[in-house]
């Protein structure tokens, strides 16, 4: 029949999204939800023309998680935004010329058309905008608490700096150069980072480093069934980014070519137990001590020029050239030395460039035997390699001039009371002996760096700081005041000498709104836009009254994305319909001012509004809801990409963690679970504009259906793994589609006399009891490829036994169906219940959606019903009946299999006792026969 050959996709998909709309299905009762359960995917930032597939693989593969929870009795809250401040988006507009205020409102109506239409199920009740005043608002409120409570401090540092993105970056967002773990590229652009001495503000992210170390193994608990848990590789990459050391800070005398003690040197190392191998000392050309040598009288004079020539060679060097693995080695002598005190060596002291002042003591003792790079030093300068740790007991040559270097395990050698021991118990004894000597004193060091936090940009939230240079003279700051405006917490008692001047904008005050300016685009001198427009920097002092000037910087995008999931649960309806986002126009869409409309909305100059909440215990004010906080967070299931491991996902711990020690939350952790998905790439390579292969979703959802894209994303391989997107396999899964379209409209039309015999349907019923049992497991496991897999092979068994399925059977297979394609099995599933199966429906409030399908309950199976039918197996030996077995019928088949079992046979197996099987004839399925 006509009605039975085409799936009207679009006309389908179209009237679901305006039913599932007006009911408020999506919508969660928040207060009052049994049984919670936070579904959160990473939001997106438009920084593009929309959304290409590799993000509705990401929002799919996470709405099928939420809404199987729901199926299984949850209420879940699956909330969506955009994180649409940042470089990323301010890239985008600059490159299609228009502002990034204009952009944004275009780029918000075109992604959140796209996002309706691939059928997950958003919460549209509680969106959020970074670039809102109304949450940016509360962003700054972050920077404030971290300010106050000694967390944000201003320095000036050498920082890496883009020329293309005109801005710095942080550490962690600079790609690898090489094998190392250092500085490279730009992450955004690809483009080389240099390297600028700038005043900066950062955020202590170091204070934190322990915890975010410690904890990292709380979250690793979950396979023995404790704690959280997180994806493997995100974990190991956080562990590998903190990069905890435990070694040994070594003083070493410094000494003139008189003998005469000038200073001393301090060096951190891992590997103490190699020190009587140690021959020279190596400061990186910043270390303090450098500029004390040049103006010391004891500085050979022949040296001096040297000396300076290399320095100045060296600032022309970016960090990525100063650490190339590989690079030639150079240096210059000082004409001083440093005295190991342990066997009273002379270890002449150098400068090299491919030492780092921001990594460890920025000076480095040379072992030249057992470290490749301290070799290539030794060898360039003609330094002695003493070999003091050797693999076998033949080898214990003190002095060597041959290539090699013992990095790995072995016995120590050649070192006084360390000799025959390992390198281990070698390293402890060392560690001790130097601290009774008064030589040396254990620490803890970390890769991790503090965040550096501002941008020299104009598309992102204004850092709410203010300066002044008079406070500043008289060594005033925030942390200075006296009475009601007294620092709380830890900072009352921190050392804050670098803060002369500097105090937030009280807290009544923000948010500090991001003028709409025309010249906002970025310059080569790295002085934000900002700083152009005295109306917008030019203020009052909230110290002492007098003239004063704000902060240009805006801060970094990841600050913005830091703490939106907490901000999500406590949106109401209310203060997120309609809102204005283009603060050169001075109205809203509601007709208010946009001051009137900011105050209103971000619940400005007082307590109550639906923006603005009492912490626990206090007067304070923060932006969520501390009641609906407890019952939502922390965020039950997490999904987003693993590219984040050492950027956003870093960063919202370090935000929670600070929160909860500041009292603000009562858990440190913000995510239960973390899943990374996979990555989906086009023609064997992943999708981007210069390749020309980037896939847009829309003409895929208009020729075959969000349904069908659904299941094709989630169908191309494992959901952690991503895989391959091609047309050829869009296609095959559109077919299959239209198959099970017109499989339900023929059960729905059928005779059950045209349903088969007896033993067909009996096959067909186990066939789906196993199907809810591989479905339940696959999809709570996120194996929804196999999953798809299963219900593929199920509509093969269908059509092989007449097509259709009685009404119950189909009801069951589309609630399976009903979390993968959601618009087809609600359309299939109201089709059904209209032809009289009753809903099996689940009480709910949202009004007109209680015969949905994706309220129902998730589908049991009946254990029973999962044991297949065995096959019985005549044994004969020389032709004679002698037994039988039964086997599955997979196994049958199986040969090996089946006359195993025969030989287990007590019947069988006395008549073989005594004999020699000269033969075998075995007949698949029916008999086997031994031949004595």
């Amino acid at each position: 029949m006509t009605m039975l050959a085409k799936y009207p996709h679009q006309k389908i998909e179209a009237k679901w999204r305006q039913v599932w709309a007006k009911a408020g299905l999506d919508q969660t009762d928040l207060r009052g939800a049994g049984k919670p359960f936070y579904n959160l995917m990473m939001f997106p930032y438009p920084s593009a023309e929309g959304l290409h597939v590799g993000n509705v693989y990401a929002f799919t593969g996470s709405d099928i998680y939420g809404r199987f929870k729901r199926m299984q009795g949850y209420q879940v809250f699956e909330p969506i935004g955009l994180d649409g401040f940042g470089i990323h988006s301010e890239n985008y507009a600059l490159k299609i010329g228009k502002h990034p205020a204009d952009q944004a409102k275009i780029s918000e109506k075109y992604f959140y058309q796209q996002l309706h239409q691939i059928g997950c199920m958003f919460d549209w009740s509680r969106t959020l905008e970074t670039y809102d005043p109304a949450y940016y608002r509360w962003t700054q409120w972050l920077f404030v608490q971290m300010f106050k409570h000694g967390l944000a401090y201003r320095g000036k540092a050498e920082v890496n700096w883009c020329p293309s993105c005109k801005t710095v970056l942080a550490d962690e967002q600079v790609l690898p150069a090489g094998r190392q773990v250092l500085m490279g590229t730009c992450e955004r652009c690809g483009n080389k980072v240099e390297r600028k001495l700038l005043e900066q503000w950062f955020f202590k992210i170091t204070a934190y480093a322990g915890k975010l170390l410690e904890n990292i193994f709380r979250l690793q608990t979950a396979a023995s069934g404790r704690g959280l848990d997180w994806s493997e590789k995100v974990l190991t990459a956080q562990k590998n980014w903190i990069g905890k050391k435990e070694g040994i800070n070594i003083t070493y005398p410094v000494y003139n070519n008189q003998d005469e003690r000038v200073g001393e040197v301090t060096c951190f190392t891992t590997r103490p137990d190699t020190n009587f191998g140690a021959t020279f000392v190596v400061l990186a050309p910043e270390h303090p001590l450098v500029k004390i040598l040049l103006k010391s009288p004891q500085l050979p004079k022949h040296l001096k020029q040297p000396i300076l020539h290399y320095l100045e060679a060296t600032a022309k060097k970016s960090k990525t050239e100063r650490i190339v693995e590989g690079r030639q080695k150079t240096g210059v002598f000082t004409g001083f030395c440093c005295l190991n005190q342990l066997n009273h060596y002379k270890m002449p002291l150098y400068i090299s460039d491919f030492v780092l002042m921001d990594f460890g003591t920025g000076a480095v003792v040379g072992v030249p035997g057992h470290d490749k790079r301290d070799f290539e030093f030794a060898q360039e300068m003609r330094l002695p390699v003493i070999r003091v740790v050797v693999g076998s007991d033949n080898d214990k040559s003190p002095i060597t001039k041959i290539a090699q270097v013992q990095e790995s395990e072995g016995k120590i050698v050649n070192s006084d009371f360390l000799n025959g021991l390992d390198i281990h118990r070698a390293t402890q004894k060392m560690m001790d002996y130097l601290e009774k000597k008064g030589w040396g004193k254990r620490v803890t060091t970390y890769h991790l760096r503090d965040w550096l936090i501002s941008r020299q940009r104009y598309w992102g939230p204004p850092i709410p700081m203010i300066y002044c240079a008079k406070c500043a003279k008289e060594g005033k700051s925030w942390f200075t005041l006296k009475g009601e405006k007294a620092p709380l917490g830890p900072a009352r008692n921190a050392s804050h000498s670098d803060a002369g001047g500097w105090y937030p904008v009280p807290e009544d005050q923000l948010p500090v709104l991001l003028p709409y300016i025309k010249d906002y685009k970025p310059g080569d001198d790295g002085i934000a836009p900002l700083a152009k427009h005295k109306e917008f920097y030019e203020t009052t002092c909230p110290g002492c009254s007098g003239k004063a000037v704000r902060e240009t910087d805006v801060s970094d995008t990841f600050l913005d994305s830091s703490w939106y999931f907490l901000k999500y649960p406590s949106l109401g309806i209310a203060e997120v319909a309609n809102r204005n986002l283009d603060p050169s126009s001075g109205n809203s869409s509601r007709g208010t001012s946009y001051s009137s409309r900011l105050k209103s909305e971000a619940g400005l100059n007082f307590v109550g509004s639906p923006q603005c909440f009492l912490a626990p215990n206090s007067k304070l004010k923060i932006p969520w809801d501390p009641e609906i906080t407890r019952r939502w967070l922390p965020v039950a299931m997490y999904t987003g990409g693993a590219e984040h491991s050492v950027l956003h996902l870093m960063y919202s711990r370090f935000v929670c963690l600070a929160l909860h020690d500041w009292g603000y939350l009562d858990f440190a952790e913000p995510f239960t679970k973390f899943y990374a998905h996979g990555l989906v790439i086009k023609d064997g390579a992943k999708m981007s504009k210069s390749k020309g292969n980037i896939v847009i979703p829309d003409e895929y959802i208009k020729l075959y259906s969000a349904d069908a894209l659904r299941l094709y994303l989630m169908f191309m391989g494992p959901f952690d793994q991503g895989g391959d997107f091609r047309d050829t396999g869009m296609e095959g899964m559109a077919r299959w589609v239209g198959r099970i379209w017109r499989m339900a409209l023929a059960s729905l039309s059928s005779d059950l006399s045209t349903l088969g015999t007896p033993g067909d349907l009996s096959q067909v019923r186990k066939a789906l009891h196993r199907l809810v049992k591989k479905v339940t497991e696959d999809t709570e496991k996120r194996r929804y490829n196999t999953a798809i897999a299963a219900m593929m092979e199920f509509t093969n068994l269908v059509a092989d036994h007449g097509g259709v399925l009685l009404p119950e059977l189909l009801q069951t297979f589309l609630l399976l169906l009903a979390p993968y394609a959601p618009y087809l099995a609600e359309e299939l599933f109201q089709r059904l219940v209209g032809a009289g199966i009753p809903s099996q429906r689940r009480e709910t409030s949202a009004p007109q959606a209680h015969r949905s399908i994706h309220l129902q309950p998730w589908p049991a199976y009946d254990p029973q019903m999962l044991e297949q039918e065995l096959v019985e197996i005549v044994v004969q030996v020389n032709g004679k009946l002698r037994g039988t077995v039964a086997v599955s019928p997979e196994l049958s088949a199986v040969r090996e299999e089946v006359e195993g079992l025969a030989r287990k046979s007590e019947t069988v197996a006395k008549y073989l006792k005594d004999s020699t099987v000269k033969k075998t004839v075995f007949i698949p399925g029916k008999l086997i026969n031994f031949v004595v």
